[in-house]
């Protein structure tokens, strides 16, 4: 009896579309410190050179292994050509928006290295905080595609790099670290369970950091933390020279907020760059209770609120505002969200920093025709509305106030069907 074999098709998730393409360059984004790394990967045709293939993708150093994925085919002369290519670059700009580090090219192996790493958290049986068979559908899928990817490559004798973890990380990670910074990506990374960028950033054996009080609450967020030099004098070090740092911190984790404090210390002075964590000494590690997370977490709210005329709320188009032009809009159940992002990762390296601080502010348009800007810095939402009033749509919106509110309500706002602002607060007829 004849065998039968079965060919994949082109339109097949199974078919090796790689093997028609040579590597070309790999851009990723220098994140690795936050936990997590995009790529686009480009392929150019062998039989045809003007032929083009991408891949944009989203790993995960935590949790999930990679987050995102998605290819893109660009044949000049095909219907699809400007669809695809067009999609392919503001998928690539979200990703390079949202996550504010520079953009560095990395060789094939390097790139396949970093891979290797983060996928090695995608399979099955691992327990994740918020999972279903979609994402897990999606993470299969996702694997047998690089898997494909690294199949072609190997065909062209390119395999991963043998390099050592550090210089690996290295390579996607920000150069000349400031104290703050050091400090603040330790605690990130630490806390995360992110043990190989822990270690990166430290000289304690990665061992001994699986084993800290700060990680027995499994993956955390760092909400919030404080930095505060110390003195040989208050806190001495083990080796009699590192710089003692005191340090404050509130985490989330999936059994709620922990509030923590201890001392890092440095191996180099804080006028110095690159320092190394040589030591972690645990203070006080409890859980807090909800009014204390509540109080730790909460920040004041600045909002503009703009009435949007019926007639241009359909055609609004907020790439004729200048802060909002490179954000794309996400639907929430009140509207379209506009996420405006600050432009680099600056605000890792202060010695107060919030989650939140990698966010310029926001802006939303309603269903029922208002547009709100929100920041928690003043000087934030002056620029968002100075950028509405010089834009195009300005002789067409009505301002309806200017507002502080301690109690946040932007999220409620957000995710309540139809609702508006005044809806939300109480207002002083005397005033």
């Amino acid at each position: 009896m004849a065998a039968f074999k079965v060919i994949e098709g082109r339109l097949s998730e199974k078919y090796n579309h790689f093997k028609e393409y040579e590597f070309d360059s790999c851009r990723a984004t220098a994140t690795r410190l936050m936990g997590v790394v995009a790529m686009k990967i480009s392929w150019k045709g062998k039989s045809d050179p003007r032929a083009r293939y991408f891949q944009v993708l989203h790993l995960d150093y935590s949790e999930y292994g990679i987050d995102d994925y998605r290819e893109f085919e660009c044949i000049p002369g095909r219907n699809d050509y400007g669809d695809n290519k067009k999609e392919m670059t503001e998928l690539w700009n979200h990703f390079i928006n949202v996550m504010g580090g520079t953009v560095v090219s990395i060789s094939a192996a390097v790139m396949l290295r970093l891979m290797e790493m983060a996928l090695s958290l995608a399979g099955d049986g691992i327990d994740r905080e918020y999972d279903n068979e979609e994402n897990e559908l999606f993470r299969h899928e996702a694997m047998l595609r690089l898997s494909l990817m690294k199949e072609a490559l190997e065909s062209e004798g390119i395999s991963a790099s043998d390099d050592d973890t550090d210089s690996i990380i290295s390579t996607v990670s920000p150069r000349r670290l400031a104290t703050c910074e050091t400090i603040n990506y330790f605690i990130m990374r630490l806390v995360d369970c992110d043990y190989d960028a822990a270690a990166y950033l430290s000289k304690i054996d990665r061992e001994e950091l699986t084993r800290c009080e700060l990680t027995r609450p499994g993956i955390q967020t760092l909400i919030r933390s404080s930095i505060k030099k110390s003195s040989i004098v208050e806190d001495l070090p083990s080796d009699g020279v590192s710089f003692p740092y005191r340090c404050r911190i509130t985490t989330l984790s999936r059994s709620g907020y922990h509030h923590s404090s201890f001392v890092v210390f440095l191996d180099r002075d804080y006028r110095q760059r690159d320092p190394k964590v040589t030591e972690i000494r645990i203070g006080t590690a409890t859980k807090m209770s909800d009014y204390e997370s509540a109080m730790q977490v909460s920040q004041p709210e600045y909002l503009t609120v703009f009435d949007v005329p019926d007639k241009i709320l359909n055609g609004f188009d907020g790439r004729y505002i200048s802060y909002l032009a490179d954000s794309n809009p996400t639907a929430v159940p009140n509207g379209w969200l506009y996420t405006v992002y600050n432009k680099n990762n600056a605000h890792v390296n202060r010695t107060e920093y919030r989650l939140g601080d990698d966010v310029f502010g926001y802006a939303l348009l309603t269903i029922g025709g208002e547009l709100i800007l929100m920041s928690n810095k003043l000087d934030n939402i002056g620029a968002l509305d100075d950028s509405v009033v010089l834009s195009m749509y300005a002789s067409f919106l009505i301002m309806k106030g200017r507002y502080l509110l301690d109690t946040p309500i932007f999220h409620t706002l957000c995710n309540r069907h139809a609702v508006l602002f005044e809806d939300l607060i109480e207002t002083d007829d005397g005033d």
